[in-house]
């Protein structure tokens, strides 16, 4: 499932964000569901991470019931269900969105019907709501579902006590969304991420509701913090990854930076800094998922230019 989950996409990010003209689309194709698996890594002390074609959801399960942190897309639904009722036979009692996109936040109308809470940062419920209003057909992304809708909304932060841990829920400064909350189980050692950190390829940046390229690295300097030497970190998508991780993928988001604040001192324009492939030799290791780098060349060319550096 390691390869499926390096090859997952980052859907509605990406359907959804508003690109510029000259910023190459990332197309991508969506799978079997019925041949598409939901697999369980067991972290220990009632943490799991379920790993499939969306995003990595967090699963803490206890006598009291189950959180989960993000709930993918709803095709997958009844799967992930099926593998939480395995880990717990206890009810799903809780779900925090860690962002609004749809690949984390697919599944919550089926949750929200089943009586389960819905908790966001009050960006995320905003994107929902607005998202909704474009009256999307039924089965489709965003369609019209109050269900759907986060019911309790954290301004700073909020503290769960299930399954012996406490689970802090951290609103983070804008990242890659204004509205992104990051999850650390503290008695396991482990952080769930979402979106603000993309284990092992280039990540996207929703720039139109509010995501930057200097939030994406500056936060990277509070997880490495936050971590120890044996913390586990649940990327948004990705296999579990560690602070050393963390690091590099900052030291590789500074180098994209650097090199599009060159590009624009020098005058070239988007289209010029695409022709260029100044992301050849971080292609090797980064390149291989569905961000490629004309793309994230893109985001980060519109967002430097957009905050003047």
């Amino acid at each position: 499932m390691k390869t499926l989950a390096r090859t997952l996409v980052l859907a509605c990010s990406c359907l959804l964000s508003v690109a510029a003209v000259s910023r190459p689309s990332e197309k991508f194709t969506l799978p079997d569901w019925n041949k598409t698996p939901v697999e369980d890594r067991d972290l220990g002390h009632g943490v799991h991470m379920l790993e499939s074609f969306g995003g990595n959801i967090g699963v803490l399960a206890g006598d009291e019931g189950v959180l989960l942190v993000d709930a993918e897309w709803p095709q997958l639904h009844d799967k992930v269900v099926a593998a939480v009722t395995h880990i717990s036979p206890q009810p799903v009692r809780y779900l925090v969105n860690t962002h609004w996109h749809w690949d984390h936040v697919g599944g919550d109308g089926s949750f929200g019907k089943a009586g389960v809470v819905i908790f966001s940062s009050e960006q995320t419920r905003e994107h929902i709501v607005e998202a909704q209003k474009g009256k999307a057909a039924p089965g489709t992304p965003y369609a019209p579902d109050a269900a759907a809708i986060p019911v309790v909304t954290v301004v700073n932060g909020v503290k769960f006590h299930l399954a012996g841990q406490t689970v802090e829920v951290i609103h983070v400064p804008p990242a890659h969304t204004d509205g992104d909350l990051i999850v650390r189980y503290v008695e396991a050692d482990i952080i769930q991420t979402g979106d603000t950190f993309f284990h092992g390829f280039y990540p996207d940046i929703d720039q139109p509701h509010g995501g930057t390229i200097d939030g994406m690295i500056a936060l990277y300097d509070t997880l490495y913090k936050m971590s120890g030497p044996n913390t586990r970190i649940i990327p948004g998508h990705g296999p579990v990854a560690n602070r050393d991780d963390v690091r590099e993928y900052q030291g590789m988001l500074r180098e994209v930076r650097n090199r599009v604040a060159k590009a624009i001192a020098a005058g070239m324009t988007e289209d010029q800094l695409v022709a260029s492939h100044p992301l050849d030799d971080l292609d090797k290791k980064w390149g291989g998922n569905l961000i490629k780098a004309p793309y994230l060349l893109g985001i980060v060319y519109e967002d430097l230019k957009a905050h003047q550096h």
